[in-house]
């Protein structure tokens, strides 16, 4: 009985940090303190939808509404909401470019190794910080932003081809791993490290 209470404390405290991780990266790119819970939560919960794109020959190509979709429509809201389109497109491009050469196509589906995948959310954060000196939250949106669509091209999209022309397996979902995929977290990480280089 004991060691199930230790256990299940254990997963509370490791939820807790996580959700509180990931609610400082979006209050970090402008969001208050309840829309930032609210988002949190729609990506845990909606982490477990995955909406069939397209088939072919064989493959059912999905996209997770947690893991990828929220990331996506939150970033276009940061690229309007801070007038950021143009710099993020640069971003984008950067952050595609490093995703694609880090990542690459097995039995798993697209993985990158560790500790190559935190190269992208590094490169998104020192791009935005070049790209926005002067303001902090336009940095940090350009950080999530560069860095969720540049992962969902470099890794997803340009790697496609190759997951195609494999043997089918059933349903390959771009941010199937919800909010522990390398879209979503690479927003987070990038907000995070954009933080701790503006020395907060």
């Amino acid at each position: 009985m004991l060691g199930t209470m230790i256990i299940l404390l254990i997963i509370a405290i490791i939820f807790y940090a996580v959700y509180a991780v990931i609610k400082t990266a979006f209050e970090e790119v402008g969001f208050n303190g309840w829309e930032a819970s609210t988002i949190v939560f729609s990506s845990i919960i909606f982490g477990w939808i995955n909406l069939p794109l397209f088939y072919y020959s064989g493959w059912i190509i999905g996209i997770n509404v947690g893991g990828a979709l929220l990331p996506i429509f939150i970033s276009i809201y940061l690229m309007i909401k801070n007038r950021i389109v143009w710099r993020v497109f640069l971003g984008i491009i950067i952050v595609a470019y490093v995703t694609y050469n880090f990542t690459y196509v097995s039995s798993s589906g697209i993985v990158s190794p560790f500790p190559l995948w935190i190269l992208p959310p590094i490169t998104a954060s020192l791009y935005s910080i070049v790209a926005a000196i002067k303001s902090k939250k336009k940095a940090a949106s350009l950080a999530y932003s560069s860095g969720t669509i540049g992962v969902l091209i470099g890794a997803d999209i340009l790697h496609l081809k190759e997951l195609l022309s494999m043997p089918p397996s059933g349903m390959a979902v771009i941010g199937g791993a919800s909010i522990l995929d390398m879209v979503f977290l690479t927003g987070i990480i990038a907000v995070l490290v954009d933080a701790l280089l503006y020395g907060r």
